[in-house]
């Protein structure tokens, strides 16, 4: 039975916060399909500059900040399914998130634009969890900019169970509890946003293997763009090719 990897995105620049929690249950509701292996991608700790507009990546058909975004390229393009988890700040992605995708999109645009390339349809299938301070802080907005951001990047974006997931683009919980809202395990005590957390994470492994199924089976019959992409392999810290 072939593997199917998931991976979970922690976009919190706070190590081992609430979001670090949501993605985690998140992740072991895969783990309970015999056929999943899970991966982790967390940005706390690590250097991701921003965007400076230089247009270097339109010569290198890379990015020529060697920073924590070649570690993030490495492990997006070797997963089949996505589960990304961000707090929402100022009512949208953590700034750390903002400059990963920025960089991340300008660089898979121009590494392939560039060669004459139409931008391959990766296809990773992709879930959205959030959590804010409230139950209205802003999880809609950022649950819709993550949603893009996924179809963007030819994406095949999931919710969880309309019913028993209470899902209709992603998961949105709260850690807003007293006396000490900022408390790391809060997310936690959000039941009802846990249980969408895992429906959203099952419905990402069992679409991707349905995906994953029907790529390998389709094989020469589908455009070519089904099968560019970087070749895990071979991308090194401050090299990306083309496979």
């Amino acid at each position: 039975m072939e593997k199917v990897r998931i991976l979970g995105i922690v976009g919190s620049p706070r190590k081992d916060g609430n979001t670090a929690k949501l993605v985690e249950e998140a992740l072991e509701a895969t783990r309970a399909f015999p056929w999943v292996e899970t991966d982790l991608f967390a940005v706390a700790g690590k250097k991701i500059n921003h965007c400076v507009a230089c247009y270097k990546c339109m010569e290198k058909r890379q990015c020529v900040m060697n920073d924590g975004l070649y570690d993030f390229c490495e492990k997006y393009m070797a997963a089949d399914g996505v589960l990304w988890g961000v707090p929402v700040f100022h009512m949208g992605v953590p700034s750390v998130v903002k400059a990963l995708l920025d960089r991340f999109g300008c660089m898979t645009l121009m590494h392939y634009l560039t060669q004459g390339k139409d931008v391959p349809r990766f296809s990773k299938v992709c879930g959205v969890l959030v959590n804010g301070a409230s139950h209205y802080g802003g999880q809609d907005l950022t649950l819709s900019f993550l949603v893009n951001s996924s179809l963007l990047m030819n994406g095949v974006v999931v919710a969880g169970d309309t019913i028993r997931g209470d899902s209709y683009i992603g998961a949105a919980a709260w850690t807003g509890q007293w006396p000490n809202p900022f408390a790391k395990d809060n997310v936690l005590k959000d039941e009802q946003g846990i249980v969408a957390a895992r429906s959203v994470a099952r419905r990402v492994a069992e679409m991707a293997r349905i995906v994953k199924a029907g790529k390998a089976a389709l094989g020469s019959d589908l455009p070519s763009e089904y099968s560019d992409t970087w070749d895990v392999e071979r991308v090194s810290r401050g090299e990306a090719r083309v496979a």
